[in-house]
């Protein structure tokens, strides 16, 4: 017989409970159930013929009543952090960094080539190891400098003087720490 964690059992019989409560049609729900899930509702008032338009809350622009498409809104100031970035590597231990690194290496050789560059001498060559994870985090570089190529292409639709001015930043050639 298979043992789990109490913890997990709970969460599993929760959401079983759930999943038969979402199942249930609304004729299978008794009269007590339906009052205490209605009940903390706010209650539906129909406007009437002839009573004004609620006004709108306290800081924003009501809509023009002209042509022009403009809205003013108010200030909003976001005080939250940063969402993660969109590393796939993020998650993954330094172990199976240099696994990925190492398959990948390896994989991008014919045999003749493995069996001639996974030899090295010690404290004179790089091992294939760190050979793998530089190649590795020379190909993320190049990934995410072609993502932001793409990008500033996109931007040079709309505005070419300025994605001029970011494809020179973007060119590696004119860096001086080439």
């Amino acid at each position: 017989m298979l043992r789990m964690p109490p913890r997990i059992a709970r969460v599993i019989a929760a959401c079983s409970l759930l999943a038969g409560f979402a199942s249930l049609s609304r004729a299978q729900l008794s009269d007590k159930i339906r009052a205490a899930i209605v009940e903390p509702l706010p209650k539906f008032e129909t406007p009437r013929a002839g009573q004004p338009a609620p006004t709108p809350a306290a800081g924003s622009t009501p809509a023009p009543l002209s042509d022009d498409p403009l809205v003013h809104l108010p200030d909003y100031h976001i005080k939250e952090k940063r969402g993660p970035d969109n590393d796939p590597d993020r998650w993954l231990s330094q172990r199976a960094i240099n696994h990925k690194a190492m398959s990948d290496y390896s994989d991008s050789m014919t045999d003749l080539e493995w069996a001639l560059n996974c030899w090295y001498i010690p404290f004179v060559t790089p091992s294939p190891q760190a050979r793998a994870n530089s190649r590795y985090a020379g190909n993320k570089i190049l990934g995410e400098h072609q993502r932001l190529i793409s990008i500033v292409q996109a931007l040079s639709r709309s505005d070419s003087a300025e994605a001029k001015k970011l494809l020179h930043e973007l060119d590696l050639s004119s860096h001086p720490g080439k």
